[in-house]
C-alpha cells in the first residue's frame, strides 16, 4: 500500500498547492494531512461566523474529492465543519465517491489551548473505536493527536486488529521528542505502524509564538522511527506491506496475548 504524508501550514482558500502536490502522488495512494491544514488554528478564527468557516470548509471538501476522484486518492485530512451554531473537530475520509467522517472524541481542554469550550463535540464518557477502513488487507484507523494519550482507544484498535493508525496532529512547544516516544511505544505494543502527519507554521497568541514543527514521520511496530521529515514543507512517500507488520505481530504476540485476555 502507497502512503503520502503532506507536512503543510494552513493553506488559504485560493491555494491550488495542495493540487499540485497530488497531481504527483501515484496514484492509489493514501494521503495524509496533519490538523489545521484545510482550515485555520481555531484560536485565529473564534470571532468568525460558524457558517462561513463551515462553508469554507465544505468548498475544500468538494474540491479534494473532485481531486481525489481524478488521482484516484483515498485523502484524509482534519476539517472543521458544522452549521451556523455549532462547528465540529473531525477528520474527513475522501475517496472520489463519498465523504466519511470520524469526530473527535477527546479535545484538548487547557486554558490556553481549549478547544473543548469551542467545538460543538460531544463530551464521550466512554470513548469507541475509530472510523477504521480497509485497503490492500489492511486496518487503518484515523486519529488525532490528543487522542494518542488515552489507553481505551488503543486497546480497542488493537482487539480490532487495527494494522495502521493516521495520526493527524499540530504539535508546537518543546513537544518533539516526547511525542516521538509516544508513537514509537503505541506502535510497538499495539504490533501496528503509526503514521504521524504533522503541520507546520507559525502563530502568535498574546504576544508569544507558537511553531508547529513538522518532524512528521513512520513508527513501525518494533519501536522505531522508519523515516521522517524536518520542519520544512515537504511530502513523505512510503509502501507499507501488511507482510511486514504480520511479522510483528507474529514475534511479540502482544494482539494474541491481549486476546485471550479478552476471552478471561
Amino acid at each position: 500500500m502507497n502512503l503520502a504524508i503532506f507536512q503543510l501550514p494552513s493553506l488559504p482558500f485560493k491555494e491550488n498547492k495542495l493540487a499540485s502536490y497530488l497531481k504527483a502522488i501515484k496514484k492509489g495512494s493514501i494521503v495524509v494531512l496533519g490538523e489545521y491544514v484545510l482550515n485555520l488554528f481555531f484560536h485565529e478564527i473564534s470571532d468568525v461566523p460558524k457558517d462561513i468557516i463551515n462553508k469554507t470548509t465544505q468548498s475544500k471538501l468538494s474540491e479534494l474529492t473532485k481531486l481525489a476522484k481524478k488521482y484516484s486518492l483515498i485523502i484524509v485530512a482534519p476539517v472543521l465543519c458544522g452549521n451556523e451554531k455549532k462547528i465540529y473537530k473531525k477528520i474527513a475520509i475522501i475517496d472520489g465517491k463519498k465523504i466519511d467522517f470520524y469526530t473527535q472524541q477527546k479535545l484538548i481542554s487547557y486554558p490556553h489551548w481549549d478547544e473543548e469550550a469551542f467545538f460543538g463535540n460531544s463530551k464521550v464518557k466512554t470513548l469507541k473505536l475509530p472510523y477504521v477502513f480497509e485497503k490492500e488487507g489492511l486496518k487503518i484507523a484515523v486519529l488525532f493527536g490528543f487522542e494518542l494519550h488515552f489507553d481505551e482507544i488503543w486497546i480497542k484498535m488493537k482487539n480490532a486488529g487495527v494494522d495502521i493508525v493516521l495520526l493527524c496532529t499540530a504539535c508546537t512547544f518543546d513537544s518533539n521528542q516526547r511525542w516521538r516516544d509516544l508513537c514509537k511505544a503505541r506502535a510497538f505494543f499495539n504490533s501496528c505502524v503509526v503514521v504521524r502527519a504533522n503541520r507546520i507554521g507559525e502563530y502568535t497568541h498574546e504576544g508569544f509564538q507558537w511553531n508547529f514543527y513538522g518532524d512528521s514521520f513512520i513508527a513501525l511496530p518494533n519501536g522505531k522511527i522508519e523515516d521522517s521529515l524536518g520542519n520544512k514543507e515537504e511530502v513523505l512517500c512510503a509502501e507499507i506491506e501488511k507482510s511486514q507488520i504480520e511479522e510483528f505481530v507474529k514475534e511479540w504476540k502482544f494482539r494474541e496475548v491481549e486476546s485471550l485476555v479478552q476471552k478471561i
